[in-house]
């Protein structure tokens, strides 16, 4: 071969090599933007903005709870917005945390509330914690104005079957379970054909709850002695106090709330009757700031509550929780439930491309059960491409797996049986699962 021809076919296999190179480099390229060019495409047609307000107490009865409830709906819609950017979808469809009032536990307070986040033009209302403000909430603002509402923690079993027109959701296990638990851990505790005298706060939430536990303790063979009930405003407790320890009972089941149970516990512990380490609470009391507070007479308090155990992202929420939200409350394990609250709206949302409530609260059972792709907040991105082709999705929460049936309630639940110590320490002793 000569040297020229030798140059030429040199030169053209060099030319192959860099073409090729070239073309690899840009296969590379296309297939890196794949993702965000096929989400991009199959939103063409999709474009909407989803404005969430919440309703939370930062005062009152709930107030330990309240704030960092706040943070976990923002954390959630930070998580769906960085997504939404990711897939190059942030112009189009947006979440905005519009307005976060202080429903202060109470009816009242909660109704102007809702009418301020209303007049706001939310899609979606998340709250309130306590049954006694979030029904009142619900008939006399959200339903009539056709807003989704969703209570990250309302348990009383009345919101079952609010009439409602499928506007009324919850991301936390009714009372109708809590009932079963709590009766169940009194005939652990105390034993068949014991007495335990009860009491509760008088509202929706505790005379539900008293009500339910008093039927399943008795129909487990326990009996009871003192059944009453209490005002949770009234400035003092003694003559409720001294009823509530009267006979010989063999423990004690009270259903109330931090900011008046710290007024009740020292009333109880004037009679001299009173023995923490026979007494159950419930959920509202597994808050470590407030028994502290209260000191060495309620070391050895119990209670049940509905636990986050039953969340199948509940250890990897709980870890974004640690490494982004700042000056939060300790950690209670019930941010989960507004967490997953404010993800099902935006998913049912973003199913039906649309923030009209009418469309969200159709979608939502869709959204949050089988069958479907099972995807958790970490998914958000895939979540997003799946729903934008029409593809079903089946949200696994932090707080449980949600699976909403048709009344609004979710599908199962963890319960667990805690112990206070002392010091902060507030220890798990069994879990039950529903």
């Amino acid at each position: 071969m000569s040297k020229s021809r030798r140059a030429r076919t040199t030169f053209v296999v060099l030319a192959v090599a860099v073409t090729a190179l070239a073309l690899s480099a840009a296969s590379a390229a296309t297939a890196g933007a794949a993702g965000q060019s096929k989400a991009a495409l199959a939103a063409k047609n999709c474009s909407f903005n989803l404005r969430i307000g919440d309703v939370l107490p930062f005062t009152g009865d709930l107030a330990p709870y309240g704030g960092n409830l706040d943070k976990a709906v923002k954390l959630a819609v930070n998580v769906q917005n960085a997504a939404l950017k990711k897939l190059g979808l942030g112009k189009k469809i947006t979440v905005k945390l519009v307005d976060s009032q202080d429903g202060q536990s109470q009816a009242s307070a909660s109704v102007e509330a809702a009418k301020k986040e209303i007049n706001e033009h939310v899609d979606v209302v998340i709250g309130e914690m306590a049954s006694s403000a979030t029904i009142p909430m619900a008939q006399s603002v959200t339903i009539p104005n056709h807003v989704v509402l969703i209570s990250p923690t309302s348990s009383a079993p009345q919101l079952t079957n609010l009439n409602d027109h499928g506007y009324v959701w919850r991301t936390y296990p009714s009372d109708a379970l809590q009932g079963k638990v709590l009766a169940q851990a009194a005939i652990q505790q105390f034993g068949k054909g014991a007495v335990v005298n009860v009491g509760a706060r008088n509202d929706a939430f505790g005379t539900a709850l008293k009500q339910l536990f008093v039927a399943q303790f008795e129909k487990l063979g326990g009996k009871v002695g003192v059944n009453i009930a209490w005002n949770p405003n009234q400035p003092t407790f003694d003559s409720e106090a001294q009823q509530l320890v009267s006979g010989n009972p063999a423990g004690w089941v009270i259903i109330d709330f931090p900011q008046t149970f710290v007024k009740f516990a020292p009333a109880l512990v004037r009679t001299g009757k009173w023995d923490a380490t026979k007494t159950l609470m419930t959920e509202a009391l597994k808050d470590a700031p407030t028994l502290d507070g209260i000191g060495q007479p309620v070391v050895g308090l119990s209670g049940t509550a509905a636990s986050a155990a039953g969340g199948p992202a509940g250890k990897t929420f709980h870890a974004l929780w640690n490494k982004r939200v700042k000056g939060a409350q300790p950690y209670t394990g019930f941010e989960g439930t507004a967490f997953d609250a404010a993800n099902v709206a935006f998913l049912a949302a973003l199913q039906g491309c649309s923030a009209s409530p009418a469309k969200i609260k159709n979608n939502l059972v869709s959204v949050s059960g089988a069958p479907g792709t099972e995807i958790t907040f970490q998914q958000m991105g895939k979540a997003i491409s799946l729903l934008l082709k029409h593809k079903r999705i089946n949200y696994e929460g932090a707080f449980s797996p949600v699976d909403f049936d048709s009344h609004g309630d979710i599908g199962s639940a963890v319960f667990e049986i805690w112990q206070y110590q002392g010091n902060g320490s507030i220890v798990t002793k069994r879990t039950v699962t529903f």
